[in-house]
């Protein structure tokens, strides 16, 4: 690793700032400042049009400690978010550059955690930081960090980078500047790369799912710019499409659908200068258009994130994730670097290699640094279930995940499922997954290619749905030892679906509970003769794993037993109604009251009917 990043210029664009807002900013930067050792200048650009604002922003400027050598610039207009960061650019002397909107603040460790990662990779330009209490849901890769594009609301560039492409283009004015900026230094050969584990409280959403006007808007217009610099004619004749049915959809705020008809004029005129620009860049960076997104989004956008402000790192719960392994280190390595990156502070990492410690010197080398991990192997092979039953038991943590090796977790998962537990009083808690088709080009070193990513299973908790099929992939599900403690570990003559069976004892007595967030992936083979192959053994597996559950007991009342069928049904069902709440929807509901009140005379009616029909008696 070479030397730790000194210092970095702090770069701020302004526009009608709450003071109170702007202090805790500051107040955060300094407590980081002094955590880290990392030296900091901020610079200030004001876009602010009122001149209350601007004495604000004066006076904040005027209280900052001497250590930031803090400075303001405006030129009396707003030039944009994108505009006013271009003009502190030539301003900016540090190698380093930290781009910060005016309405967050620093979790503890944020400058420290960029500080180590801006320096260990001489190719990335970007460490977008993770945004509390929503993090964005645009995908990333687990292991490498690597982000399709990065948000503009706080971010660590080199300043190199972004001098070699000319900063923001000016011609953006809001939304969407930031995906323009890491195509085009993609375009010239940098990696952009998210960093969760350094984190922002960013203020601004009031509440999760609001719709932003300005947002809606000028982002749609950002598409359609995009779509001309980086596609080609199809993209932005599907764009222009998908206005046309904007347009003509019910409008979520006043003034919508006349603002996107202003916008489609206002497209036009931009259109020239942004398909020129294109040639520079088109088809050289890693641009997509799924819909108004760049890039696949992973379902629970507003999952809610809580600060660690204040948080003892030593009171929270250890978490022990157990990975098992054979013979592929390579493929382990990915696995590992997902678990590197955890957002959760308290992870034990247990490697178990069933056989011979074919993995034992890559993991010491690469990972013993890293973070809390526990490497044996059990010397002669003695399968996947017996190998992770080892593990259980020599693992210390409170709680429990399984990560396989050709599998990743997102570096939310461990995170958001005990939160989720515990806040609920669950003994276990499991997210959504990918399941990814792949195809394998080498094991050593590990070469593939992800063709398509489905969520699968969607399916809240359910004992009778858990005892029909099984809905929990491995890695997707945390539990407490103390399932493992009551119902022991897997069944070790089980080489196949050893999980579900884990799985069905395991909430026999305790109920999991379902998280709506993409938090892991795994993998299945996309080859046709593979698949066929290995759905042979699941499904002779199956068969087996249903004569275990005849030997498991439950024991239940009636009413929890109706209780249990209700539940399935509503499961199962797109509509479950009963007839009590039929009953009560007539009897309440003022249209079907009436009816209900002359039911007796409808079923006069259409006994008489029936009664006129041909052929009756």
């Amino acid at each position: 690793m070479s030397d730790l990043v000194k210092e970095m210029d702090v770069l701020v664009v302004c526009y009608q700032p709450a003071r109170e807002g702007l202090d805790e900013l500051l107040q955060s930067l300094d407590r980081e400042r002094l955590r880290s050792g990392v030296s900091l200048r901020l610079l200030v650009w004001d876009n602010s049009i009122s001149e209350d604002a601007r004495e604000r922003v004066n006076q904040w400027v005027a209280a900052a400690p001497a250590a930031f050598a803090a400075q303001v610039w405006r030129d009396g207009g707003n030039l944009g978010f994108g505009g006013g960061h271009n003009a502190l650019l030539a301003h900016a002397k540090a190698d380093w550059l930290l781009l910060l909107n005016q309405d967050l603040t620093l979790e503890p460790d944020a400058l420290g955690q960029l500080q180590q990662r801006a320096s260990s990779a001489a190719d990335v330009a970007v460490w977008e930081m993770r945004q509390l209490p929503y993090e964005h849901p645009k995908v990333y890769d687990p292991s490498s960090l690597d982000t399709p594009w990065f948000s503009g609301a706080a971010f660590l560039i080199r300043r190199t980078a972004m001098l070699q492409v000319g900063g923001f283009e000016p011609r953006i004015f809001m939304y969407g500047e930031d995906v323009d900026l890491a195509w085009r230094l993609q375009a010239k050969g940098w990696r952009t790369c998210y960093l969760p584990q350094a984190a922002v409280v960013h203020h601004t959403y009031r509440y999760a799912h609001e719709v932003k006007p300005l947002q809606a808007l000028e982002g749609t217009l950002t598409n359609l710019c995009l779509r001309a610099r980086f596609g080609n004619w199809s993209n932005v004749a599907r764009g222009l499409a998908m206005l046309g049915t904007e347009i003509m959809m019910p409008s979520s705020f006043p003034g919508r659908r006349w603002g996107l008809i202003k916008l489609f004029f206002r497209f036009w005129l931009r259109f020239p200068y942004f398909w020129r620009s294109g040639r520079e860049w088109r088809g050289k960076g890693q641009s997509q258009f799924l819909f108004w997104n760049y890039a696949m989004h992973r379902d629970g956008a507003f999952e809610v994130f809580k600060s660690r402000v204040g948080v003892e790192v030593a009171e929270l719960p250890l978490v022990s994730v157990i990975v098992r392994t054979h013979a592929r280190p390579d493929v382990l390595r990915e696995a590992l670097q997902s678990l590197a990156n955890q957002t959760y502070p308290r992870l034990e990492v247990m490697v178990v290699e069933d056989g011979a410690p074919t993995a034992q010197a890559m993991v010491e080398a690469e990972f013993a640094g890293r973070m809390n991990v526990r490497y044996f192997a059990t010397g002669e092979k003695v399968g996947r279930s017996e190998a992770g039953n080892r593990a259980m038991a020599a693992a210390q943590g409170e709680w429990m995940n399984f990560l396989d090796d050709d599998d990743q977790l997102f570096a939310d998962h461990v995170e958001v499922l005990l939160e989720t537990a515990l806040s609920q009083g669950k003994r276990g808690a499991y997210g959504l997954a990918w399941e990814v088709a792949t195809e394998i080009d080498s094991y050593s070193p590990f070469r593939y290619r992800e063709l398509n990513h489905a969520t699968v299973h969607r399916q809240p908790f359910s004992r009778l749905t858990m005892w029909h099929h099984n809905y929990l992939p491995i890695q997707a599900v945390l539990f407490h030892r103390s399932l493992f403690e009551r119902h022991g570990g897997f069944a070790t003559e089980m080489d196949q679906l050893e999980d579900w069976n884990l799985w069905t004892r395991y909430t026999l007595h305790d109920d999991f509970v379902m998280v709506e967030k993409t938090t892991s992936k795994y993998r299945v083979p996309a080859n046709a003769e593979v698949q066929q192959a290995r759905q042979g053994k699941l499904d002779e597996a199956y068969q087996y794993a249903l004569a275990k559950q005849a030997e498991m007991k439950l024991t239940m009342t009636p009413q929890e037993i109706l209780a249990l069928v209700g539940d399935f049904n509503r499961s199962q069902t797109v509509v479950y109604i009963t007839k009590s709440s039929l009953r009560h929807m007539f009897q309440t509901w003022p249209g079907l009251r009436w009816l209900y009140a002359r039911r007796q005379v409808v079923r006069l009616g259409l006994r008489r009917m029936r009664a006129w029909l041909p052929g009756r008696a």
